[in-house]
C-alpha cells in the first residue's frame, strides 16, 4: 500500500465472525442511477474489507464514477446471519498481483490466479465502512432449513 487508508466505522464482533472466508454481494451505482450487484470474494484484514477486480469490469467503472458501495455478506453456514456494510471504495493498483494471488492461494490453493486474460489490469478495492448493520434475525440461532 502506498498510503494509509482511512479506518472507517469499527465492525462489531458479530459482523467480523461472518467475514471469515466468504463471498459477498457488492452493490455499486451505475452512471445511469441504477444499481449493479455482483458476487465477489472478500478478504477482511482486521481493518478493511478488500476485493479484487480488473479495470474492464463494470464495478470498477461504476466506482470511478461514484465511490459509494454496499457489501452484503451472508454466513454460508447460516443464511439468517448476515452483515451489511455501506461505505466508500478506495481503489489501488495491484500491478504485482500480490493481492489477487493471495486470494487464489486462500480460496483455490494455487500460487497464481489463473483466470486473468492478457492485458487485464488488476486493482484492489478497499471498503471504508460508514455504516454497519448486523441485525439479529429471528431463528438466526436455529434456522428452520438446517438439518438437525
Amino acid at each position: 500500500m502506498e498510503h494509509e487508508l482511512p479506518v472507517g466505522v469499527a465492525l462489531p464482533d458479530e459482523a467480523k465472525a461472518v467475514l471469515v472466508g466468504t463471498v459477498a454481494f457488492m452493490t455499486t451505482m451505475r452512471p445511469d442511477g441504477h444499481m449493479s450487484t455482483n458476487p465477489v470474494a472478500v478478504v477482511y484484514d482486521g481493518t478493511h474489507i478488500r476485493v479484487s477486480t480488473v479495470t474492464s469490469r463494470r464495478k470498477y467503472r461504476n466506482l470511478q464514477h461514484d465511490d459509494r458501495v454496499t457489501l452484503c455478506i451472508v454466513d454460508p453456514d447460516n443464511l439468517n446471519r448476515y452483515v451489511e456494510i455501506r461505505g466508500r471504495a478506495v481503489i489501488e493498483a495491484d500491478a504485482d498481483r500480490s493481492f489477487i494471488n493471495g486470494i487464489a492461494k486462500r480460496y483455490m490453493g494455487v500460487d497464481t490466479y489463473p483466470f486473468d486474460r492478457a492485458g487485464d489490469d488488476r486493482v484492489t478495492i478497499s471498503v471504508i465502512a460508514e455504516q454497519v448493520s448486523c441485525p439479529r434475525v429471528p431463528l438466526s440461532d436455529a434456522p428452520p432449513y438446517r438439518e438437525r
